[in-house]
């Protein structure tokens, strides 16, 4: 990546990473936990062990966000991008599993980690090596993705073509595999709009992902391409390769937009066509 490109990109972390949570109203500033819950959907199970909630951000002007729950071998769970549910969904959330895990995705993604911490403090916090310095910023890591995880059987993928900055998490499901992206692949459209941020449609073309079909959005967007890919063809490449070797893939999660449970393989290939 050239200095200037790299400069960008740090402007762009730097805003989104100045992000914090505000209190609804009514609610007191002293409950921390309270201030991070913002509004969200419901726990939902996209195949067995693997969930997923949907949530928005403190502006309105922002996309969606997901957080993705996974039960691991030992019946505890695994939390990437941590989102504060309210009193009725953490409740289902523990009823899932005890937390264990928290993945920080990456340097923006840690609005809610430190609360999650603070109220779960056995929790191990994980995050990518590249983004260590950075999400110790808001609360304290435990260890590093890459060296951590492959002991609960989950394959850390590095993205090809992408600037250091996230990880892929390939997690084994009971009869399949799931694969966890965060800000480097957006899967939009028109319904999670309506059901999430009746107001954001916008937002498309601002990303760089107006282009929306009536199977909407699928790929890096344009915001991506500009601030996170460093080799437009090693990026393609490497999605390729990745849908060539996963035959048994059942989910693709990203950390905004709709979660894939169809014909995962031929999606990942839709999206390094974009690339073409």
């Amino acid at each position: 990546m050239n200095q200037e490109k790299k400069n960008s990109s740090e402007v762009f972390y730097s805003f989104f990473s100045t992000i914090k949570p505000r209190p609804p109203k009514g609610t007191s500033t002293k409950d921390e936990w309270q201030s991070h819950v913002l509004p969200h959907g419901a726990i939902e199970e996209l195949v067995p062990n693997f969930w997923h909630v949907t949530g928005t951000l403190p502006s309105s002007t922002m996309v969606p966000r997901e957080m993705v729950l996974y039960k691991l071998a030992d019946g505890s769970l695994l939390i990437h991008s941590a989102i504060a549910l309210n009193d009725r969904e953490m409740a289902k959330l523990e009823s899932l599993g005890l937390p264990k895990i928290l993945i920080v995705p990456n340097r923006i993604h840690r609005l809610d980690a430190g609360a999650y911490k603070k109220r779960y403090p056995q929790l191990i916090v994980v995050c990518p090596a590249a983004a260590k310095s950075y999400v110790e910023q808001e609360v304290a890591v435990d260890g590093i993705a890459e060296e951590i995880l492959p002991a609960y059987g989950i394959v850390c993928h590095e993205p090809a073509g992408i600037r250091p900055q996230e990880l892929v998490y390939e997690l084994p499901l009971p009869t399949g595999k799931a694969l966890v992206f965060t800000d480097i692949l957006f899967n939009l459209n028109k319904l999670y709009f309506q059901q999430n941020l009746p107001t954001g449609e916008f937002l498309l073309q601002w990303l760089g992902a107006s282009t929306i079909g009536s199977s909407g959005f699928f790929g890096i967007t344009g915001l991506g391409r500009r601030f996170f890919m460093s080799d437009r063809d090693a990026y393609r490449q490497w999605l390729e390769a990745l849908a060539d070797s996963m035959p048994d893939l059942q989910v693709i999660s990203v950390a905004h937009g709709s979660p894939i449970v169809d014909d995962c393989n031929s999606r990942l290939r839709e999206a390094a066509a974009r690339l073409r």
